[in-house]
């Protein structure tokens, strides 16, 4: 009797930044913890790490759970307009929520940006928001005044997972919110061929997704190798 293969559905679902469960490992525990205490006690604090750890996926998990708290991504190379016009852009989208979260891009800030974070701090501090902001960057390149107001918060450092359970666990979370079935077997090869950051794992994995169905291919062994290698090579810094 002929079976009929499941064919993937082209529907305009809206876009989510939402992308799972929140995985805790060591390199995260304090920041977890000390954004339980901020939701009750607030203050304003900086989340930081020295490369990419989930501060944003931590953010969007708190956002999806506590309707109290408001979300601004703050793209860097998107901003447009003056210092002014941003603040005010900014500021109608969070004042009607009790508590801000600022997950702003990493690198260094334009001048505008820069002068319209730290008039969005001292909006939090007049209007007495608890404010958290995720940004990874040098402080040194900020402007005097934004700069003395990020050294004043409280900081936690996050860092990725340092153990391959932790990494293979958060990539298993990462492929059942795709829905793709993916062999374990896959995920470990991923580490072999791939640099353990967290950016590049799972950039690799939502691209071998996407490959999978448009080449019609289950990730095979020698498939997998192929497109692992292909993007090691290619997320190889430029000399």
């Amino acid at each position: 009797m002929p079976t009929n293969n499941q064919l993937r559905l082209h529907l305009e679902i809206p876009a989510s930044d939402f992308t799972g469960d929140w995985l805790r490992h060591a390199g995260v525990e304090d920041a977890c913890n000390r954004m339980a205490l901020w939701s009750v006690h607030g203050g304003h604090l900086w989340l930081k790490s020295e490369l990419p750890a989930g501060k944003s996926h931590l953010l969007q998990t708190i956002d999806h759970d506590h309707s109290q708290c408001a979300l601004l991504k703050i793209n860097t190379d998107m901003a447009k307009g003056a210092a002014w016009y941003q603040v005010q852009q900014w500021v109608q989208k969070l004042e009607a929520h009790a508590m801000w979260m600022l997950d702003v891009q990493a690198g260094i800030l334009p001048l505008p940006v820069a002068h319209a974070l730290f008039h969005a701090l001292e909006r939090a501090r007049d209007l007495q928001r608890p404010l958290v902001i995720a940004w990874r960057g040098n402080v040194d390149l900020c402007p005097p005044e934004l700069a003395s107001r990020l050294r004043a918060m409280d900081t936690v450092m996050l860092s990725p997972p340092a153990q391959d359970d932790d990494l293979l666990a958060l990539l298993r979370a990462s492929a059942s919110h795709m829905q793709w079935d993916i062999r374990e077997q896959a995920l470990q090869s991923m580490l072999t061929y791939l640099p353990r950051r967290l950016d590049i794992l799972l950039t690799a994995l939502r691209e071998l997704e996407s490959l999978s169905f448009e080449q019609k291919h289950k990730p095979g062994p020698a498939w997998l190798k192929q497109q692992l290698i292909r993007i090691a090579s290619e997320s190889q810094p430029e000399p």
